[in-house]
Formats: C-alpha cells, sequence, structure tokens
C-alpha cells in the first residue's frame, strides 16, 4: 500500500482519490525513468523517489511494482554483492525503454492539454 502526500495535504481522503490514482499511475513512469539513467536497486529507487518527488511512498511499497514490471518484462535484474550484502539491481529493458517514450510523451500531451484549457487556446 502506498502512502501518498503531496505537501501537507493528504491525499488518501475519499475528497481526494483521483490524485492518488495519478500518482500511483505515475510510479512506473518514475520508476523507468530513473533505472534508464543507471542501474539502481530497490531502496537506492525509493530513496531517489523521497528525495526527488513530492510524493512519498512507504518502505516495501516498491518490490511489489519492480516485481509486476519485471514480469512485463520492462525491466530485467542481477545480483551484486556490496559489502557483504546482496543487492538486485534493475535495469530497463529495450520494451521498457519503448513504454517508458510512451507513457512519457501520454503525460506531456495530457499536460500540454491541461494548460491549453487553463489558458483558453483550445481550438473549436
Amino acid at each position: 500500500m502506498f502512502i501518498i502526500y503531496i505537501g501537507n495535504m493528504d491525499i488518501n481522503s475519499k475528497r481526494n482519490d483521483w490524485s492518488s490514482q495519478i500518482t500511483k499511475g505515475m510510479f512506473e513512469l518514475a520508476i523507468l525513468l530513473l533505472v534508464a539513467k543507471k542501474p539502481m536497486y530497490g531502496y537506492e529507487i525509493t530513496k531517489k523517489l523521497r528525495k526527488e518527488s513530492i510524493v512519498q511512498i512507504a518502505n516495501g511499497s516498491i518490490y511489489p511494482i519492480l516485481r509486476r514490471m519485471t514480469n512485463n518484462r520492462w525491466l530485467t535484474s542481477y545480483q551484486e554483492d556490496h559489502e557483504g550484502r546482496s543487492r538486485k539491481y534493475y535495469i530497463v529493458t529495450e520494451e521498457g525503454k519503448e513504454i517508458l517514450n510512451k507513457r512519457l510523451e501520454h503525460y506531456q500531451n495530457l499536460y500540454l492539454f491541461l494548460i491549453s484549457l487553463k489558458e483558453g487556446e483550445t481550438s473549436g
């Protein structure tokens, strides 16, 4: 389960379910963006999302997402020992890169559409 906060506003309330759903859908995109830059292990991804983001992910919540993304063949992984501990590093596959590009384009188009509505620049 995700614990999601934006600023000081708790978006887990029923009134803000739409925001929670949008945020959950963006986790896969954020993970693909991070792992496309370099191989990363699960806790490293979580720390980066917490540091760089206005959304928070609970400890351990990343692993079911990573497992699903691996099952979808968007990510692959390898094990590496680090200071006596084994870490599982994730890498974006070619299929994952395609998904990343398509979803990023889709999010950009949605954003531009909403901005155009806000600014009254739609055609028709």
